[in-house]
């Protein structure tokens, strides 16, 4: 799925294909359709009352936004009718950005959720030849061709594979119930090649095929130096000749994803060597002298002494070719090399794994098993990488008898299966959320887990459980239905702040910025610059603001005081508007009147009619939103000039305006301040903390 919508994992193997009994999709279209027309009626009785009772001072902007909303809703209703829910859930979430409140959008979105969360869906994918490996988002293999049935909603990656054949990997979209039939993907034929060179380049060179009644097929002729590529497997004859010389031949074989190498030297004197691969060094040792580095194949060495010398052949971190040879005076003699190699299949379990050797990554080093590599026969000892797992090694002896070999890695490791009922909890693992029940997480070290299950208006629930590797943890969480906590009712937390009632947020918002007090209480520092217990903390970074809210939280938790499923954070750019009220500039501790040379104690000044003090002046006051478009639209929207360039520049915003501000510009409620998170010594920068449900 794209980035909007909600990713549904593929269910675990041995489960797709069974699907639960669901609401006939007539019912569904009814349904959504029924709260369209109904939703419609009392958003336009609504839109009309409003218009009516004054919204008089900008008409012409409110008839646009009804008149761009009634657009969209029409284009849902359209989708709905095709059996287009996921379009139709788009359209509504950008009506919802515009108008959160709007009556089509809460009477419509969770019957569509309900509908995706039931769908499912089947495709069929046709291989040439057939018979190869499908491989679907490496949870299930199937040989084709195969019908792949009960998928629900989401994006799926297949992996087709044949000996043979170059491997291809499809994306494949699942977003109709009708069987979607894939055009047969046709796999093409791996191959190999021939690297023909010669010593002097410019060689004139014919390759021949050789066929199984030794008659010979022309394939390609040209000059040196060449690489011949896309070969068929099968033995071929290479003829190389420069005029006034004896012509060379060689017969070699071509396998698949191997480049053989033909090289010829037309030199008088000396020696003459040409090396499979090509590009070898050569080392020579005269008698009583060291041992030099002469060059690379293919290489002529006219001018050596007379008698033996030692010839040593390097390539890469190869075992090296050692040989003794006799120079005679005016012979001029051919010496070929060759290492013994194997066609080394690397692979783990699971796949994914990088391969290191002495130090360096193999497979040019960016590929990850499964994959292919040369290599001369001896004993290795190769390293295996996997991200989530770890490293395991192993000594592996290539054997070149039959030119081919495999190198198998193994990992420790098992899977997880998540689920809660009802579904659709959110999972948190060491305090981050990882997805929503269903969940499988296929690949996981053995080890000792813990998983936190929740739901909006159900108790939380705490799994743990030992897992070993190979095995599986299944893990099923009950979740109690819990209704929403006290409302209404303000209370004082643990540090001594009043958290004070919105209804319009469901939540408490606290009465004063957090104080340097408060800060060092929970935090066990104060990095403010204008440092007294009771001004608000300054010179406070978002993560340090985020971290806060997280403390408190747990230890408020711990104590039984934090209602059931409410945490403290940030507020939200939106929530921040709402609570702001009607505070007035007379009303905060600014610049605009008066010049400040710090900031005033927390409540120096009248609160807005929530009970909510210093909301605009004294410090800036961090929220959870970065910078982006959506909030330029705002800005634009509320009548303030905004920012263009922030956008993109991972900047929070800021909003409030602060003590040291003295323009009414800067210090308008529409207006919104961006800071990097981490960014210190904002002697002007706080925040205020919010208690609103998860």
């Amino acid at each position: 799925m794209n980035r909007e919508t909600t990713k549904i994992d593929l269910p675990p193997q041995g489960i797709i294909g069974k699907r639960n009994p669901h609401t006939p999709l007539w019912i569904w279209l009814v349904l959504v359709v029924f709260s369209l027309v109904i939703g419609t009626g009392a958003g336009l009785y609504v839109g009309l009352r409003s218009s009516n009772r004054g919204v008089s001072e900008q008409p012409s902007a409110i008839e646009a936004e009804n008149h761009e909303v009634l657009k969209k809703l029409e284009s849902a209703k359209q989708a709905v009718a095709a059996g287009n829910w996921i379009e139709a859930r788009r359209i509504f979430k950008e009506v919802e950005e515009v108008d959160p409140d709007h009556l089509v959008v809460l009477a419509s979105l969770p019957l569509i959720d309900r509908r995706l969360e039931e769908a499912r869906g089947s495709f069929e994918v046709v291989t040439e030849p057939a018979g190869a490996k499908i491989e679907l988002d490496g949870l299930e293999t199937r040989t084709s061709p195969h019908t792949f049935v009960g998928i629900p909603y989401g994006k799926y990656a297949l992996r087709i594979s044949q000996e043979g054949f170059e491997s291809v990997t499809e994306i494949v979209e699942v977003a109709s119930e009708d069987l979607m039939v894939i055009p047969a993907i046709k796999l093409k034929k791996s191959s190999g090649g021939i690297v023909v060179v010669s010593e002097p380049k410019g060689a004139e060179f014919k390759l021949l095929r050789l066929v199984e009644n030794k008659q010979q097929e022309l394939v390609e002729v040209g000059q040196t130096p060449v690489l011949i590529g896309n070969l068929d497997p099968g033995e071929y004859r290479v003829l190389m000749a420069i005029d006034g010389w004896p012509e060379y031949a060689e017969t070699v074989r071509v396998m698949n994803d191997r480049n053989t190498s033909v090289s010829a030297v037309f030199v008088k004197g000396g020696l003459n060597l040409v090396s499979d691969p090509i590009g070898a060094e050569v080392w020579v040792q005269s008698k009583g002298e060291t041992m030099t580095r002469a060059g690379l194949t293919p290489l002529s060495l006219p001018d050596l002494p007379v008698g033996s010398i030692n010839l040593e052949l390097r390539y890469k971190d190869w075992a090296p070719i050692r040989r003794s040879v006799n120079v005679s005076d005016g012979i001029s003699q051919n010496l070929d090399f060759a290492w013994e190699r194997s066609l080394v299949t690397f692979r783990s379990d699971p796949s994914g794994a990088e391969v290191w050797m002495s130090g360096s990554r193999l497979g040019n080093e960016r590929e990850l098993t499964p994959f292919k590599l040369e290599l001369p026969h001896g004993e290795y000892e190769f390293v295996a990488r996997h991200n989530k797992l770890g490293s395991t090694g192993l000594i592996h002896v290539v054997d070149t008898i039959e030119r081919t070999d495999e190198v198998n890695f193994q990992f420790d490791y098992g899977s997880i299966k998540l689920s809660s009922e009802p579904a659709g909890a959110t999972v948190i693992s060491s305090g981050a959320p990882i997805g929503t029940t269903p969940l499988t997480l296929p690949v996981v070290p053995p080890g000792i887990y813990t998983y936190e299950f929740r739901r909006d208006q159900y108790r939380g629930s705490v799994v743990s459980g030992t897992l070993e590797s190979g095995g599986v943890l299944d893990f099923n969480a009950r979740l109690k239905y819990d209704p929403s906590p006290s409302k209404t009712r303000d209370y004082t937390n643990m540090v001594g702040q009043e958290m004070i009632w919105v209804g319009e947020l469901e939540g408490w918002v606290a009465s004063y910025e957090t104080t340097q007090a408060q800060f060092e209480q929970i935090s066990g520092n104060n990095p403010s610059y204008f440092t007294s217990p009771n001004h608000p903390v300054d010179s406070v970074t978002w993560y340090e603001a985020v971290k806060y809210c997280e403390a408190l939280s747990h230890e408020e938790k711990i104590r039984g005081k934090l209602p059931e499923g409410y945490r403290y954070r940030l507020p939200t750019d939106l929530e921040w508007g709402k609570y702001v009220g009607r505070q007035e500039l007379d009303g905060a501790i600014s610049s605009l009147f008066d010049r400040k040379k710090s900031t005033a104690p927390v409540g120096s000044l009248a609160s807005n009619e929530h009970g909510l003090y210093d909301v605009r002046g004294n410090v800036w006051e961090w929220v959870e939103d970065w910078y982006s478009q959506t909030i330029v639209n705002r800005v634009t929207r509320e009548g303030a000039t905004p920012s263009h360039d922030w956008v993109g520049t991972e900047r929070k915003v800021l909003r409030g305006g602060a003590w040291n501000r003295s323009s009414q510009y800067d210090l308008s409620v529409a207006n919104r301040m961006a800071a990097r998170p981490g960014a210190k010594d904002r002697y002007d920068v706080g925040f205020r903390v919010v208690l609103i449900k998860d």
